[in-house]
């Protein structure tokens, strides 16, 4: 490959991070643009393999969008190096191989063009990175993973365990990115995909970063069919630059990463890159979440790190219906106590749903609403349905009647009221993946059908989602697609 061919990779977050490091490490010239200058604040300390202090900035709501859907839905976005790896607990479960087929049983929309086996090897590859703490045991719906940390259940725990077993579920340890049993460091989150992956690619010739540079909009050549590059507005020196490219790679999360092909229109894509059939932005999709206590009749050993009790099986649930539960501890004094085997009768739960996306939750351009630059906000319109809140609100009762089943009563504390889109930060499928270009934006690496310079490889790609955070499965599959793309560069020169 020629020394002025390059990848232009927009966003530092897992997704981005991990396609930089596979393309840099294939012999790519890779150009990084975020919008972040710098890696947020924050503080974490560990000891013996507990978090014992955290210092993080929270979150704040995205405004300016348009919501049409459930009205307290809310998007969240972190203007950072590294995305919002400074601000997530740090799962990673792999999917299970079901969870890629699970859709089919509704219909050929819903059929993912990749499964499990394809992604094994960039899991392992992801999971070497994330410094995991976890069990290294298949149990149902979870496969185990590279563990650098094995975490084994408390011994009190184990009735539970094989209770669970019976119903045909695992319960195990939640893999958790975090890091070493003992750290002191002036960041918010164990693993941050910058401080991980992105700041020691600065040192490869073949590397660089540019912060601050908010990209637009692609630019496409309908005489090439491929993209030329991306416009930005540099917030250093707020003045617009073109940043020249042969391949541009997109990692700016689900509803960014949609609005940024949405105003990449040109003659050949009116309607937006890559939105030739309508499907851009639609399918979109997200975890009903719950939070809350159990109180036990009986304490049990403390559960640091948090435990992770998976689905019920594919085959006696509803297609793409499913929730799975994280039990932890209540606050940073129980973590503490568990570092010494101490119990509580306090278990603080943690619920994830699913639910099945239609063309009808959508982040499409809004007709009033402009952003800053004079660029359509998106109008977002997303609501669980009935069946998809009862589903999780059946999760209560299930959850307790395993734990009466192994011998502990329990009473159900307050609820915490975050049934609505947008509170799990897992928002997908915005620009999913089909073979069919009729029912997906991308293909099964992960590149728009209609313009292969372009690959999309955040949770936008996700043709269905499961009960699982996503994370580990977003990096692994842009680690993937961005092998196929290096290769494709480098034995043809041109990926469309």
């Amino acid at each position: 490959m020629s020394d002025d061919r390059r990848v232009v990779v927009i966003g530092s977050g897992p997704a981005g991070a991990m396609a930089a490091r596979e393309l840099v490490r294939r012999g790519i010239r890779v150009t990084m643009l975020d919008a972040g200058i710098d890696i947020q604040s924050g503080t974490l300390v560990r000891l013996g393999a507990r978090n014992v202090f955290r210092v993080k900035q929270q979150l704040r709501p995205e405004t300016g969008h348009e919501i049409s859907g459930d009205p307290k839905t809310l998007h969240y976005a972190q203007l950072a190096l590294g995305g919002l790896s400074n601000s997530w607990t740090g799962a990673v479960p792999r999917y299970a191989p079901q969870d890629f087929t699970d859709g089919e049983r509704l219909h050929e929309r819903y059929r993912w063009p990749v499964s499990y086996s394809d992604l094994i090897p960039y899991y392992e590859d992801a999971e070497r990175l994330l410094t995991i703490t976890g069990g290294r045991r298949d149990v149902p719906q979870l496969q185990a993973g590279v563990a650098a940390y094995r975490h084994d259940l408390p011994d009190d725990w184990r009735a539970f365990q094989e209770l669970s077993a019976r119903y045909g579920q695992g319960f195990t340890t939640m893999p958790i990115a975090d890091g070493s049993p003992s750290m002191m460091v002036r960041r918010s989150t164990a693993f941050n995909s910058y401080t991980a992956i992105v700041r020691p690619m600065r040192r490869a010739k073949n590397f660089e970063l540019k912060t601050g540079m908010h990209a637009l909009r692609l630019q496409w050549s309908g005489a090439a069919r491929r993209v030329q590059g991306v416009t930005c507005f540099n917030r250093r020196t707020s003045k617009m630059e073109f940043v020249a490219a042969n391949a541009v790679v997109v990692a700016c999360g689900a509803l960014a990463s949609a609005k940024l092909l949405h105003n990449s229109v040109c003659s050949d894509f009116p309607q937006g890159l890559g939105n030739a059939y309508g499907l851009l932005g639609r399918f979109l999709h997200d975890h009903p979440r719950e939070w809350w206590m159990l109180t036990l009749d009986r304490p049990r050993t403390l559960l640091a790190p948090p435990a992770y009790l998976t689905r019920l099986p594919h085959t006696i649930s509803a297609p793409l219906l499913s929730t799975s539960w994280t039990l932890g501890t209540v606050g940073t004094f129980d973590t503490i106590r568990s570092r010494f085997g101490m119990k509580s009768s306090r278990v603080g739960v943690q619920v994830f749903g699913t639910m099945v996306p239609t063309e009808n939750s959508y982040a499409r351009p809004s007709a009033t609403l402009k952003d800053e630059f004079g660029l359509p906000n998106l109008n977002i319109r997303i609501q669980f349905s009935a069946e998809e809140v009862a589903n999780v609100v059946r999760a209560r009762q299930h959850l307790m009647t395993l734990l009466e089943e192994s011998g502990n009563r329990s009473t159900l504390g307050d609820i915490v009221p975050t049934l609505h889109p947008g509170t799990s930060v897992h928002y997908g499928g915005t620009v999913r993946m089909h073979a069919d270009p009729k029912y997906g934006v991308l293909d099964a690496w992960n590149r728009i059908h209609d313009a292969r310079s372009v690959v999309v490889c955040d949770a936008g790609c996700f043709t269905t989602g499961s009960e699982k955070n996503p994370t580990l499965t977003i990096m692994a599959l842009a680690a993937r697609a961005a092998a196929r793309l290096a290769h494709d560069l480098k034995h043809s020169g041109d990926p469309s």
